[in-house]
């Protein structure tokens, strides 16, 4: 074997070294290290621009094809998970957390105001309210009119229910639907105006955390397990497929590449002056918690490629293009001097 092989066999052996084992999470560990000590010292707008970035976001959202069957499988996974455990919805969501949103959700009365304004002008608002006006009316009408509890008997022929009302007096029932018909077609325009104001009024920030505070005293008990067997995986499959669609529709638009670059540059224009560690930094990924997850991943996958052969086999693809170019005489050569390093460029 000649120096060169040896030397070369030496450097793999030692490479593969530094990638197993415990030598390979300290490997792990300070690449992380270092990685994180240079995104200290470079800030987000030198390392890419809003453009490139608005390009790559929007290329991969676009070429990136669902796999709903791994999403149906995951789904599957979440409702099983969810059938076996004991906690209770008052173990994932407290008081304070509903008290929370609740405040948050009162604050907003712009929003509060539009959503009752599409809501109660809606033609399906309308319809509830006259079936609710003339469901009420005619129950009163029919069993709890006043008049009819003044005559003698009359409240007995009311309380034998509208099919003994309509054999007593046949038709009657019909022209009380049709007065209560016309007088709701008059009035609903009134009636629904009336409950916008009434809803306005009701919807205070007081009222929306104290029925948001009774929602909850009366889910917390509630079992997590109950919600699989209250879901059909079918309609969950048919959803997932509806909203999976609907992206595919929205992801191809002009607009949706706006909204991608706007967001993009406002971040940019916000943060771009920033290190790149700082701003992991207030994601709360820090040089530590890289490192854990880089150890939990990288590792058991280490020692699969080690135990495989496959570490060794790119070590030596890697090291073969230098020790192929190796050239003794030009080694042992007089070096040219060193070139001033030159300062890395500021994009922008």
């Amino acid at each position: 074997m000649s120096d060169q092989q040896a030397m070369f066999e030496a450097h793999v052996a030692f490479d593969v070294a530094r990638l197993t084992g415990r030598a390979g999470d300290a490997t792990v560990a300070a690449e992380v290290a270092a990685v994180f000590e240079w995104l200290g010292q470079v800030s987000l707008s030198e390392l890419a621009t809003p453009a490139a970035v608005t390009e790559v976001v929007v290329d991969a959202s676009r070429r990136v094809e669902p796999a709903l069957g791994l999403l149906e499988d995951i789904l599957d996974g979440v409702l099983a998970g969810l059938a076996d455990t004991p906690e209770t919805v008052g173990d994932v969501v407290s008081a304070h957390d509903v008290q929370r949103w609740a405040v948050a959700l009162s604050g907003m009365e712009n929003a509060r105001s539009q959503v009752l304004e599409s809501v109660t002008s809606s033609s399906m608002y309308t319809r509830l309210v006259a079936h609710v006006v003339y469901s009420g009316v005619k129950r009163y009408v029919l069993t709890e009119n006043v008049l009819a509890k003044r005559i003698p008997g009359a409240s007995s022929l009311v309380r034998l229910g509208q099919r003994g009302l309509g054999a007593a007096a046949p038709g009657l029932e019909q022209n009380i639907d049709r007065q209560l018909i016309a007088f709701v077609d008059a009035n609903i325009s009134d009636t629904v105006r009336e409950s916008k104001h009434f809803l306005n009024a009701m919807f205070d920030a007081d009222l929306v955390v104290e029925v948001s505070q009774e929602a909850w005293a009366g889910a917390a008990e509630g079992s997590l397990a109950a919600i699989p067997p209250a879901l059909d995986r079918d309609e969950l499959r048919a959803l997932l497929e509806v909203v999976w669609y609907q992206w595919e529709q929205v992801r191809g638009t002009p607009l949706y590449e706006r909204l991608v670059g706007e967001a993009v540059g406002s971040f940019f224009a916000s943060h771009g002056s920033r290190p790149v560690a700082d701003l992991l930094a207030d994601l709360g990924v820090t040089v530590d918690v890289a490192t854990d997850w880089a150890l939990a991943l990288a590792g058991p996958a280490l020692e699969q490629a080690h135990a495989s052969g496959f570490t060794e086999e790119r070590v030596r693809a890697w090291l073969a293009a230098f020790y192929d170019s190796y050239e003794p005489s030009t080694a042992t050569s007089t070096p040219a001097s060193p070139r001033p390093k030159k300062r890395p460029t500021r994009r922008t």
